[in-house]
């Protein structure tokens, strides 16, 4: 090519290749044509659902649209992607195309320059930018939003036209449906793509044209790609596939034959489109094939809704069992709502999860052309499933972790609904979660909402009125919340099945006669009150248990038997004694007896919950000794309760597990105990006076009377909470960039001022097993310093725009830390080693001890501070916030 030959323009939209990006020496490589995406992506827009733009929005976002990729000719390149200098495939990128993109319109153009990244940062900065700007004050003074919903139509619009164009030029692979975007496309025939859901103003089909230029590389093109194969130069091929790219782009001078047209019309999915009116009688049969009762009648008729007219803000009262999960679940399925579904604790996630997949599976076979999509989101586990005509079928994602809340039903934990609302996690799209979480067919429901004090209730309230606040339809459900919450919450409606006479006693008929209830919530009551527990010599107290177990177990030997107590090292020791004595933990029809509790670890405590409720499903007898991890929540239907002695909120969730189903003609609740332990206690001393007198009235159990029980102090909220949740709320919500540097640190305090570790048991190549732990919990005695036990931190890492790099735990806040410990079984297999214990860990019983890592060091300031000695020369110091408590300790 001569110097001075003029130099033509690399107008690309896409490159595709097609199925075959991992051959070195491609067959053929398509490029799309950069003004027929642009033509495409800007028809899309003008054809978005009017009711998606404010004032003057569509006329932006269709500008952002013309000029989102005007600087990809200057960035194109050809890559080829390299794993330990062996070729992987060919990629091709446009990096930093966005920031070359200009318009007279200022906020049309912070769209195009922002539609790639979609981070927390990148609006934050680009809404407070716009808000200095005097023509656009009062918009986002009105709409903090505003700028983040018109940014997601212009992502939508390109993302849309770019899987349909991977399709029709048989890139599968870039076709994967990306979790990012809010639709499903799907191939109906040559010419037809059906998508949903359907956001565009008319139902008439979309008809766009795709066109496409197909290079053959030449004999001499594939000799020069064969030689860097040959030469062992792997690594080269994606600069010479560049190189060879772009000088036959040259020599047709830019203007080569478009050989590749399609035209295709895109449509709504026709079942969608039949918008049909439930009922709540017509859809409790159809899904669950059951009638629904008042309280479920009620919920459904205040939540369905099928244009947006609804936002209910409601907090349901229901005693355990009567059914207040599908009273949330099935109106939000008929009204196409986004629901999200955060939880106390994930012990309850597995339970939840079996439920809500089974409707999901019925939901899917309703709308048979649809698929329909469950979120688990705990931070160590995050998954999606998705479901199609009664089935699960694999997801057409890359990355089924990724799952960016796209879901019809999203399973959480309070902890990481929190981190999502305020957008923490992986830095590019973490604008998704606060988008989606504020859509108006999002509806997130608090379940066991009476589960949270302290610090959490403080969260709790800062966040359920932040929501009420913004909009959002919301929905809490609690059996037992105090009434010095219910006063803070007086701004949401309440449906009460509880103190209102006549609900509860609408409800309580319809379990007798359409259940056959015949002994709806009865059970003997006993307080076996001489009994205590001695902290320096437990052995006692669990030895009254272990004999009180197996002599009701003697008694009735079919019978479904829960114990509860407060300690995982009671729980254990009771289990340990009841195995010995019955000699096995399984009869011929599989496990009977049970050890549950909140340190077994995340890998194994599912299947355990899976087994136990198999069997109680199928009424075979099991004995379940467990601590208050199996509080909430979970759907058991004991004859016996016996438990340790707790507050009245707490005993009436477990008396919940046992009659749950109001069968049973001779259920016992028995408590044990002259005091409750102080971590657990929620009474002032004329609480408990009042509490103790009523249980030593009680012969059979009365959850009402001990209802009157329930008090907890007055909640003081800690200033530093509020005020930490403000500044992220008006960072993320308000773009307040005094604020950033709250966010930038990582820190978001959900339960305690304390922050937690994972705590991981390796044994060669079996299955890791883990826990989380808080730190506090990790100092070291003399009793816990074992051996083979290693700590790390995992920190983002760049490259893979993912938290997988790891390094040696260094100094500083612990808030903005992943802290891991490791612990190894010897080698050797020798009990001491190094002059440590080795840790025993046995997985029936789970992390029954913690290790010892850290030295608390004395603090006179708000911080508290902790020593790691990783080796003799090197160590670390973290610190983290004192709470209030411990300051006036």
């Amino acid at each position: 090519m001569l110097k001075n030959q003029r130099q033509y323009s690399f107008n690309f939209g896409r490159v595709f290749f097609p199925n075959d990006e991992k051959n070195q020496i491609p067959e053929k490589i398509l490029f799309q044509p950069l003004g027929n995406h642009v033509g495409n992506t800007v028809r899309l827009a003008k054809k978005w659902k009017k009711e998606g733009f404010s004032d003057k929005s569509e006329k932006r976002v269709v500008e952002a649209a013309k000029i989102h990729d005007m600087g990809k000719p200057q960035k194109f390149e050809i890559r080829g992607e390299t794993k330990a200098g062996k070729f992987q495939k060919y990629i091709y990128s446009f990096r930093g195309h966005r920031f070359l993109a200009q318009s007279n319109d200022k906020w049309a153009e912070k769209l195009a320059i922002g539609h790639h990244d979609f981070s927390v940062h990148d609006i934050c900065t680009a809404t407070y930018e716009l808000k200095k700007d005097e023509k656009y004050k009062d918009i986002l003074t009105n709409e903090p939003l505003a700028y983040a919903r018109e940014l997601y139509i212009l992502e939508m619009c390109d993302q849309i036209e770019a899987e349909l164009a991977c399709r029709i030029f048989e890139d599968e692979k870039q076709a994967e449906s990306r979790t990012f975007m809010d639709f499903t496309i799907e191939k109906s025939s040559e010419t037809t793509y059906f998508i949903d859901p359907w956001v565009f103003e008319s139902i008439e089909p979309i008809e766009l044209t795709f066109k496409s230029w197909v290079m053959q590389p030449s004999e001499d093109d594939k000799s020069q790609l064969d030689k860097c194969i040959k030469d062992n130069r792997e690594e080269a091929l994606g600069k010479t596939c560049d190189r060879i790219v772009k000088t036959w782009w040259q020599d047709k001078e830019g203007k080569p034959e478009e050989s590749i047209i399609k035209t295709i019309e895109l449509k709504p999915y026709p079942s969608r489109m039949e918008n049909k009116n439930w009922n709540a009688q017509d859809f409790y049969c159809e899904l669950g094939g059951f009638t629904p009762n008042p309280m479920q009648v009620e919920m459904f008729d205040a939540i369905y809704s099928q244009d947006l007219d609804k936002h209910p803000a409601i907090l349901l009262k229901s005693s355990t069992g009567s059914g207040k999960f599908e009273s949330v679940v099935f109106p939000a399925l008929a009204s196409n709502y986004r629901l999200i579904l955060p939880l106390p604790a994930r012990s309850l996630l597995e339970d939840q999860k079996q439920r809500i997949e089974k409707y999901l599976k019925e939901f899917s076979r309703l709308y048979r052309d649809r698929e329909v999509s469950l979120v688990e989101d705990t931070g160590s586990k995050m998954y999606r499933w998705v479901y199609k005509k009664g089935e699960e079928i694999k997801p057409r994602t890359k990355n089924v972790r990724r799952h960016l809340y796209k879901g019809d039903i999203i399973l959480t934990t309070i902890d990481k609904f929190l981190y999502r609302y305020f957008a923490f996690g992986d830095k590019q799209k973490s604008f998704t979660f606060p988008l989606r979480i504020n859509q108006e067919k999002t509806l997130i429901c608090f379940d066991e909402a009476h589960s949270y004090d302290e610090i959490s209730f403080t969260n709790f309230h800062s966040l359920v009125k932040s929501l009420y606040e913004a909009g959002r339809s919301i929905v809490l459900m609690t059996a037992t919340m105090p009434e010095e919450y219910l006063q803070r919450l007086d701004y949401l409606e309440i449906i009460d099945y509880i103190d209102n006479p006549e609900k509860y006693q609408s409800l309580n008929q319809f379990q007798q006669a359409t259940l056959k209830q015949e002994y709806p919530n009865q059970k003997s009551f006993e307080w076996i009150n001489n009994i205590e527990r001695d902290s320096e010599n437990p052995e006692s107290f669990q030895n009254y248990f272990s004999q009180l177990v197996l002599a009701k177990w003697k008694k009735k030997p079919n019978c479904k038997l829960i114990v509860v107590v407060e300690r995982v090292g009671d729980a254990v020791e009771i289990y340990r004694q009841v195995k010995s004595y019955l000699g096995a933990n399984t009869d011929e029809l599989g496990r009977f007896l049970f050890l549950y509790h909140g340190r077994i670890a995340d890998q194994i405590r599912p299947r355990i919950y899976q087994e136990l409720q198999k069997r109680d499903t199928d009424n075979l007898p099991y004995i379940l000794i467990t601590t208050r991890a199996i509080e909430v929540g979970c759907d058991l239907n004991s004859e016996i309760l016996i438990t340790e002695i707790c507050p009245p909120e707490n005993l009436i969730q477990r008396a919940g597990r046992c009659n749950r189903k109001g069968n049973i003609d001779n259920a016992e609740v028995i408590v044990i105990g002259n005091s409750i332990p102080e971590f657990a206690n929620s009474l002032d001393e004329l609480g408990w006076q009042n509490y103790q007198e009523t249980l030593q009235s009680l012969k059979e159990f009365d959850t009402q009377k001990i209802a009157e029980c329930i008090s907890v102090s007055q909640q003081v909220d800690d200033y530093r909470v509020v005020e930490l949740f403000s500044m992220l709320h008006d960072y993320v919500y308000n773009a307040d960039l005094t604020c950033k540097h709250a966010h930038e640190k990582g820190l978001i305090i959900t339960r305690s001022w304390t922050p937690s570790a994972s705590l991981i048991y390796k044994e060669g190549s079996k299955e890791s097993h883990t826990i989380t732990v808080p730190l506090d919990r990790l100092i070291k005695h003399e009793e816990n310093d074992f051996s083979n036990t290693y700590i790390y931190e995992i920190c983002y890492n760049p490259e893979t725009t993912r938290w997988d790099l790891q390094r040696d735990l260094g100094w500083g806040c612990a808030y903005s830390k992943d802290i891991v410990v490791e612990i190894h079984k010897n080698i050797d297999g020798a009990c001491i080693y190094d002059g440590k214990q080795e840790y025993d860990y046995d997985e029936e019983l789970g992390f029954v001890k913690l290790p010892g890592i850290f030295i608390k060091l004395k603090s006179h300031d708000f911080d508290e501070k902790l020593l790691c000695k990783q080796s003799d020369k090197k160590s670390a110091i973290i610190t983290y916030t004192k709470s209030v408590k411990n300051e006036t300790d």
